[in-house]
Parts: C-alpha cells; sequence; structure tokens
C-alpha cells in the first residue's frame, strides 16, 4: 500500500512538472489589438497626447536559457514604417525575462550594405495584452535614432488616458526603472 501512494505520488510530481514545461516552452498564438495612447514624458509636455490603436500578431515562447522570443508583425494604426512591406512580418525580437524586445528592422536595398530602422523598445506581459513602447525618434541626420526617459514619446496600452498610460509603463518597465525615479 505505501509502495502505491509513493508511486502516485510521484507520477503526480512528474506529471506536474510535465504540464508546466509544455505550458511555459510551448509558442503561443499572439493577436491582439490594443486601444492605447501615445504620449510624451516629462510634466512640461502632459498635454501632448495622442490615442492610438497597436496591432500585434505572431507567436511567442520561452526558451530554457531565460530568452524570450516573439516573432511576428508590430504595427501602429496610421503611423507607417520606413521599411519595406515585405520585412514587417515575421520578424523574430527577443529579449531576457524583465526585459524590453528591441524593435529594429534590417534589410538589404539596391546593392548597398543594409538599411535599418529602429522603432523602439516593447515591454508586454507574456500573453502580450498589455504593452509599452518606447519610441525612437530619428535625428535630423536620420541615420541615427534616441529615446530618453525624461521627455521621449511612449505609447502604451490598453490605456484611456496620460495617467493609466504612465501607471502600466511603470508596471511593465519596472525591472528597467528598479532604483530609479518612476516615469512621468
Amino acid at each position: 500500500m505505501r509502495k502505491k501512494i509513493i508511486m502516485l505520488l510521484g507520477l503526480g510530481v512528474f506529471l506536474t512538472a510535465l504540464t508546466a514545461g509544455i505550458w511555459l516552452y510551448l509558442p503561443r498564438e499572439v493577436d491582439v489589438s490594443l486601444e492605447g495612447v501615445k504620449y510624451r514624458l516629462g510634466t512640461e509636455n502632459a498635454l501632448e497626447v495622442e490615442s492610438v490603436t497597436i496591432q500585434i500578431g505572431g507567436t511567442f515562447r520561452r526558451t530554457l536559457n531565460g530568452q524570450r522570443l516573439f516573432r511576428g508583425t508590430l504595427e501602429i494604426e496610421g503611423e507607417p514604417l520606413p521599411v519595406p512591406k515585405e520585412q514587417l512580418t515575421n520578424r523574430t525580437f527577443n529579449a531576457r525575462k524583465g526585459e524590453g524586445f528591441l524593435i529594429v528592422y534590417q534589410w538589404f536595398e539596391g546593392g548597398s550594405i543594409g538599411k535599418s530602422f529602429s522603432l523602439g523598445t516593447l515591454y508586454a506581459d507574456d500573453n502580450f495584452r498589455q504593452i509599452t513602447l518606447t519610441l525612437f525618434e530619428q535625428q535630423e541626420d536620420s541615420k541615427s535614432s534616441n529615446w530618453s526617459g525624461e521627455d521621449g514619446l511612449m505609447l502604451s496600452a490598453p490605456a484611456k488616458d496620460r495617467t493609466e498610460a504612465l501607471r502600466l509603463a511603470n508596471k511593465l518597465m519596472a525591472n528597467l526603472l528598479k532604483g530609479l525615479k518612476p516615469l512621468k
């Protein structure tokens, strides 16, 4: 009798571990359309706010070494990207847990060595139902881009207003902001 209990207990532990492993590491479909807010950081920029829709589609999975991989498409309604259409789909972006996905598109054009466009860094929960995106701004030379925690552009969704968007951004970027002032 005691042997049976130990075997059943061992089988239960094994099945629980197997189920958790499958749940954690199998790819999951991501297909969301979120209403959010695009805004500029800094209390002096509090009125610079606009409603946006962001669509995210693809697959998300974790790897055994802690990487998070997203393969898919990210589109901000009404904001065309200076990237060839065929380069926008099925791109792979990776991040470690607690970090953001650096969204950079690279391609070859007209025999040149290569071109790239950096959109920003995407911070998302595991099911992509809450996201915040630091939006890089192109410099006048259009060869470089930047973002600042003082007055940088952000997009957070779902959010109805700037206050809700900032709360979500601080939550999703908590690992990055640890020991620093919250975004304002």
